[in-house]
């Protein structure tokens, strides 16, 4: 399937205590029956789920739609890499049409000390986001956000340095992402990506 691909983002989703949890992974290599993947730092605290047989869903957003199936571990994190299955009759594609469509609305609030900013926001990436301020900021600030991304996807919080000042307006400020916990990150990721697919 040409829509799965090495360096895609993949999300496997377990349960652990009747609670499903999300890791978000990239792909290594695709085979005909099995996905190599590289999982992030904080895997140790789910290897009890991601043995050997173990069984979980994944998922993976593309522009035509999100493909989802269902899939073994062939091969744990503690061996030389980490497998799972690729079973084409289990793989569901869901249209793009199906998605909620999001307007760029996001209402964002910088703090900075103890300064809280009501902003305007042009730009957003899984990296930084770009806004209008009509107070000013210096290069290397440090702020906090919350970025309010509407009722379908809720509010994520973040932590971020002043990293650029448009060289024409200078009252447009580019804050690279320092922190955000990974669920928010999922959230701001899902968001993007249905923004994409309007």
């Amino acid at each position: 399937m040409d829509l799965i691909k090495t360096g895609q983002k993949l999300t496997l989703f377990l349960i652990k205590n009747s609670n499903t949890v999300e890791i978000s992974c990239f792909i290594e290599n695709v085979y005909d029956d099995r996905i190599d993947l590289e999982l992030p730092q904080y895997f140790m605290r789910y290897i009890d789920l991601l043995q050997e047989g173990s069984e979980m869903t994944a998922k993976i957003f593309t522009k035509l739609g999100t493909i989802d199936f269902n899939t073994i571990v062939i091969s744990s994190p503690l061996e030389e890499t980490f497998t799972i299955e690729l079973d084409y009759n289990s793989v569901k594609l869901t249209s793009s049409n199906e998605f909620p469509s999001v307007k760029i609305l996001e209402s964002l609030e910088i703090t900075r000390e103890d300064e809280t900013l009501v902003v305007t926001t042009l730009e957003i990436s899984a990296e930084c986001v770009k806004f209008n301020s009509d107070i000013p900021f210096n290069l290397e600030d440090s702020v906090e956000g919350i970025m309010n991304l509407g009722s379908d996807y809720g509010i994520i919080n973040f932590k971020a340095t002043i990293s650029e000042i448009d060289a024409v307006f200078d009252n447009e400020y580019t804050a690279k992402f320092l922190t955000m916990s990974e669920e928010d990150r999922q959230t701001l990721l899902y968001y993007m990506y249905c923004m994409d697919l309007d």
